[in-house]
């Protein structure tokens, strides 16, 4: 007969739903009326701010595409990484006295072995299109041609002005 990994009870997933909406909603409504409304401004005469060597285009496209993956792969290492790490050591998922959300077997071995593993070559995978992102920002980068007028238009004020 196999085994089963043990179940949160109803109260619990109900209560464990709520703590992760307590900070996704509010996260979600600051960035649909505060941050994206700002960075569309801002993205109008980004070329006109300079931040040490850069621009403020050049910084938003190398952030876009070598942040963002790599912001991306820290985050999910740093919430997945040591329970994926314990799997790959115990060789048994979910590892033992884990709650799980559904009826689950444990899985022993090399077949327990194989999603930490994904989940690593993943974060590798995140890690290589951030090293890749420079190119492809450095040819980005290079096709642009900003219209430098809109620098004289918009005041100092309003370019960091939050609505």
């Amino acid at each position: 007969m196999a085994e089963w990994a043990p179940q949160y009870s109803k109260g619990e997933r109900i209560v464990r739903l709520l703590c992760h909406a307590g900070w996704a909603a509010p996260l979600f409504l600051l960035t649909e009326f505060f941050f994206f409304p700002w960075f569309e401004r801002y993205m109008e005469t980004a070329h006109c701010h300079h931040y040490g060597s850069l621009n403020g285009l050049e910084l938003v496209i190398y952030s876009l595409f070598i942040g963002l993956p790599l912001g991306l792969a820290l985050v999910v290492l740093a919430i997945e990484g040591r329970h994926s790490l314990q799997i790959l050591r115990l060789g048994q998922s979910p590892l033992p006295g884990e709650k799980v959300f559904r009826p689950t077997r444990y899985v022993y071995g090399n077949r327990a072995r194989i999603k930490p593993v994904i989940f690593f070559l993943l974060v590798v995978f995140l890690c290589g299109v951030s090293v890749q992102g420079f190119v492809w920002a450095s040819a980005t980068i290079g096709e642009l041609s900003p219209d430098v007028s809109r620098c004289l238009i918009v005041p100092v004020a309003q370019r960091y002005m939050f609505p």
